[in-house]
C-alpha cells in the first residue's frame, strides 16, 4: 500500500512538474522564433533549438507513458515509450555539451594552432558532433524498441544474439556518455578559470566589473557547472541502475526512481536554460514588465517609437 501511494505521489508530482517544464520550453520556443537573426546566431540557434525540442519531446512522451500506466498494462508500449524518453534525455544531455563547448571556444582566447583552427570551423564541427550524437542514441534506441518488440517471439539462441548486441550498445553509449561529460566538464572550469583571472586583471587596473556581458558569461559558466552536475548524476545512474537490476538479488532501483531522476534532470536543465541565457531571461523579464503594466493600467503598452527605425519596423 505504502508502495502504491508513494508511485502515485511521484506521478502528481511528475505532472505538475511536467505542465511547468512544458510551459516554460513553450516559452523558449517562442523567444527563439520572435528573436533578430543577428541577436542569436548558428550554431547557437540550433542548439538552443535542439536542447527545447527535445525537452518538450520527452514532456510529451513522458506525459503519454504516465496515462497509459494507469490506463492500459502494456509492457510492450510501456517499454517502447521508455526507450524514446531515454534517447530523448541523451540527446539533450549531449547537445548541452557542445553548448558549453561552444562558449568555451567564444570566451575564452586562445593561440595553439589546433583551438584556433576549431574557432574557425566551430560550426561545422558542431554540425557533425550532433549528427554522431543521432547516429549514436538513435540507433541505440530503435535496436530497442526491436528487442522490446521481438522479446516474446525469441527462438532458437536468437535471445543471446539479442543480448549480445544489447551489451555492446550498452558499453558504446555509456563510453561514450563519459567522454561527452568530460569534455564539458574540462570546458566549464576553462572557462572559469579564465573568467577568474580576467575578472582579476580589471580589478588591478581599476577596471569595471559592472560589464554586462563579463555578466552574462559568468552566469553561463554557473549555469554550466551545474548543469555537468545533473549531467554526472544521469550518467553515472544509468549504468548503476542496470548493475543493480541485473547483479543485485535483493535490491535494485525500479523504474519509478529512475524516471524521478529523469525529470530531475529535465527540470534543472529548463531552470539553467532560463536562467544561463540571455535571451530568454531578458525576454521574461520584458513580459513580466509588460503583464505588469497591463495588470496596473488595464491597458497594453504602447510600444515607444525612439527613432525613424523603430517606426519602420512597427
Amino acid at each position: 500500500m505504502a508502495r502504491k501511494s508513494m508511485q502515485h505521489l511521484n506521478s502528481s508530482l511528475g505532472r505538475q512538474t511536467s505542465v511547468l517544464n512544458l510551459l516554460a520550453n513553450i516559452f523558449f520556443v517562442f523567444c527563439l522564433m520572435t528573436s533578430k537573426t543577428q541577436q542569436v546566431k548558428q550554431p547557437l540557434t540550433i542548439l538552443l533549438g535542439s536542447m527545447v525540442s527535445f525537452t518538450i519531446l520527452y514532456l510529451l512522451f513522458f506525459t503519454l507513458m504516465t496515462c497509459i500506466l494507469e490506463w492500459v498494462e502494456s509492457f510492450v508500449v510501456v517499454n517502447i515509450i521508455y526507450a524514446i524518453v531515454t534517447f530523448l534525455t541523451r540527446g539533450n544531455m549531449t547537445t548541452y555539451v557542445w553548448l558549453m563547448f561552444y562558449y568555451y571556444i567564444m570566451i575564452v582566447p586562445s593561440q595553439q594552432v589546433l583551438l584556433l583552427w576549431v574557432k574557425k570551423k566551430i560550426q561545422s564541427i558542431i554540425y557533425l558532433m550532433m549528427l554522431l550524437d543521432g547516429v549514436i542514441f538513435l540507433g541505440e534506441a530503435c535496436f530497442q524498441i526491436i528487442y522490446i518488440m521481438d522479446y516474446s517471439r525469441f527462438y532458437n539462441g536468437t535471445e543471446s544474439v539479442y543480448d549480445e548486441i544489447d551489451i555492446a550498445f550498452f558499453s558504446i553509449v555509456n563510453i561514450y556518455m563519459f567522454l561527452c561529460l568530460f569534455v564539458m566538464m574540462i570546458s566549464c572550469f576553462a572557462t572559469t578559470h579564465y573568467l577568474n583571472k580576467h575578472m582579476k586583471s580589471l580589478s588591478a587596473s581599476v577596471g569595471s566589473l559592472s560589464n554586462s556581458r563579463l555578466h552574462s558569461q559568468i552566469r553561463v559558466t554557473v549555469t554550466g557547472i551545474a548543469q555537468g552536475g545533473l549531467c554526472f548524476l544521469c550518467t553515472m545512474w544509468n549504468p548503476l541502475y542496470v548493475i543493480s537490476y541485473f547483479l543485485s538479488p535483493y535490491f535494485y532501483f525500479d523504474a519509478y526512481i529512475h524516471i524521478t531522476v529523469l525529470n530531475l534532470y529535465i527540470s534543472g536543465t529548463t531552470v539553467n536554460l532560463g536562467v544561463g541565457q540571455t535571451l530568454f531571461r531578458e525576454r521574461a523579464v520584458h513580459v513580466w514588465e509588460a503583464v505588469k503594466k497591463i495588470l496596473c493600467t488595464g491597458k497594453a503598452p504602447v510600444p515607444v517609437i525612439e527613432s525613424l527605425a523603430d517606426y519602420q519596423r512597427l
